[in-house]
């Protein structure tokens, strides 16, 4: 396989490119903010199908759109709730479809899996950047909300925008995200204007992403049911939902933008088994595959569905965390311990097929790559005498116990429990008799990879994709951060996390952004773990569908199906 690092280069172009386009001008230093922010990873179609590339069209297939008909997908788990304020995969996937934000990120034929192209939204235009903390938005008009109780269709004003920005920014879950915002104030009926304390260079890709500022009415908030459904001016309305069988949502019939939605109804199963979900693609039940498919299930699949196509991509950024501030994860040597006794290799050939690469903190072509960091390249290799010297040094020549909490709900992330299952005689190896325990993903996201951190021992983390640099380093090592699960709490790695975030000049921001990284390293607060091939299979029927890594699903809204 093609080297990761080397992959995700070849298409910064994409993203860097549009973002002059977009936003240098009027709003030069907004856009100067994001260029250099990365690129992505580009879509493999090795083995797929004639029609595979960008578009998963079948070759010979129709050249006009047709209008209409159901898309049925999957979903590994249900969401732990329905919120906005929610920060959880499955939450975003699910509600998603019923919001718009101000700004969001280009999916669709074109645009490849980890790419962070900015577009308009419920904004008419890129905002303006008079000065470098300030951004000026007009708001389109003529916006409804969704024609469902208790908002039953009223305008979208300038208020609701203000209201669900104010909301986002001051809830618990996002308040680090966003407190460099001061004050947020419309001028009149089609203007908005949201000024940061200092230039905050994560602002716009923060809020076109997955956890972004998803508009919503005060009502949901006044009637108590933002947990429990998802009401916006988005394409989809959600029609159904039945816990751990499926959900499904309507096409908005008075959506601003309904001419882009082709489909009439998405139905969203609830399939917690790869096996289960591999048998529902070949017979029909489903149209696209969610990631998470084992490289056996993939070549079955292959053979058994035929003129089916596929979309390949690296995936997301894994690692392990730890409890750093008690014995024996708070010696940094038995870290560095952990990282020799990882078998790579094993795991490239058992788990992945062959097919995997290295990873890093950061999965952007300006940042260093694992070889490029000699306190991390040199724990990359696997040395069992080198880790047990490191383990007698730190006072635990005889090993010790420790947990390693996971959850069954990323399962289908690819490698996600294999992998786990590998590593336990890995650290055996090493004399570190470890234990997997699950928990149940309600509990995971509410007090275990969420603060409070309720954890002792390792911690399996998943993967991760973000449309800026800033989530990928302040949420795993900022004191403060809503993933920081090793619990960092190192003054240096902290004041450069901070100066980052306000350095709008990417070069500037970039330099420092490597220098955390080689902190990072030298300390090893996190060991990253090595990235597998995910696939996709899309049924011969379905078009325009392009994979994206942001878990809202926004690729869903492009397709459109034949008879």
């Amino acid at each position: 396989m093609a080297d990761y690092w080397n992959r995700i280069s070849n298409q910064a172009v994409s993203r860097r490119g549009v973002l002059r386009g977009a936003a240098i001008g009027a709003s030069g230093l907004a856009g100067a903010a994001l260029i250099g922010c990365g690129g992505g990873a580009k879509s493999d179609d090795a083995g797929a199908k004639p029609g595979a590339a960008g578009s998963s069209a079948a070759a010979g297939a129709p050249a006009t759109k047709r209008k209409g008909g159901v898309l049925r997908t999957a979903i590994a788990a249900d969401p732990p709730n329905w919120s906005v304020f929610t920060a959880a995969t499955y939450t975003v996937q699910m509600n998603g479809h019923a919001y718009d934000k101000l700004v969001d990120v280009a999916t669709g034929p074109g645009n490849d899996p980890l790419s962070a192209n900015l577009i308009p939204g419920l904004a008419q235009a890129m905002p303006e950047t008079p000065d470098p903390s300030t951004y000026v938005f007009k708001i389109r008009q003529g916006v409804k909300f969704q024609n469902v109780a208790p908002v039953n269709g009223r305008p979208l004003t300038v208020e609701d925008v203000k209201y669900s920005i104010d909301q986002i920014r001051n809830s618990n879950t996002f308040k680090a995200d966003y407190a460099a915002v001061s004050d947020v104030t419309t001028p009149d009926a089609n203007t908005l204007i949201v000024k940061t304390k200092t230039p905050y260079a994560p602002l716009l890709n923060f809020s076109a992403g997955h956890y972004g500022w998803r508009i919503f009415p005060k009502e949901i908030i006044d009637s108590k049911i933002t947990d429990t459904n998802a009401i916006g001016t988005g394409p989809f309305i959600r029609s159904e939902y039945a816990q751990g069988n499926r959900a499904v949502f309507k096409k908005n019939p008075d959506y601003w933008d309904k001419d882009s939605i082709s489909i009439d109804e998405m139905q969203v199963l609830v399939m917690p088994d790869t096996t289960a979900m591999a048998a529902a693609f070949r017979t029909k039940q489903i149209d696209i595959t969610p990631t998470g498919l084992s490289p056996i299930q993939v070549e079955d699949l292959q053979k058994q569905v035929k003129d089916a196509t596929i979309q390949k991509s690296l995936g997301n950024v894994p690692w392990i965390a730890f409890n750093t501030t008690k014995p024996p994860f708070n010696d940094v040597r038995v870290r560095q311990a952990i990282s020799l006794l990882y078998n790579r290799d094993a795991e490239r050939k058992s788990v992945f097929n062959g097919e995997s690469d290295s990873t890093a903190l950061l999965p952007f072509p300006e940042a260093l790559k694992p070889k490029d960091i000699p306190d991390m390249q040199n724990f990359r290799k696997l040395d069992v005498a080198e880790a047990k010297k490191l383990l007698a040094a730190a006072g635990f020549a005889n090993g010790f116990k420790t947990p390693i909490i996971w959850t069954n709900q990323y399962s289908q992330t690819a490698g996600y429990t294999d992998s786990l299952d590998r590593i336990v005689g890995d650290l055996k190896a090493g004399g570190i008799d470890a234990t997997p325990q699950s928990v149940e993903y309600g509990q995971w996201i509410a007090s275990i990879y969420r603060p409070p951190f309720n954890f002792e021992g390792i911690l399996w983390g998943p993967g991760r994709y973000y449309s800026d640099p800033d989530p990928y380093v302040s949420y795993w090592l900022h004191p403060k951060g809503i993933a920081n699960q090793s619990r960092v709490n190192d003054p240096a790695m902290t004041a450069l996390l901070e100066k980052q975030a306000i350095q709008i000049n990417p070069k500037e921001r970039w330099d420092t952004l490597r220098e955390i990284q080689k902190l990072e390293a030298k300390n090893m607060y996190y060991v990253w773990r090595d990235v597998g091939t995910t696939s996709v299979f899309v049924n011969k029927n379905v078009h325009d569908f392009a994979r994206h890594d942001g878990y809202d699903m926004r690729e869903l809204w492009k397709v459109w199906l034949d008879a």
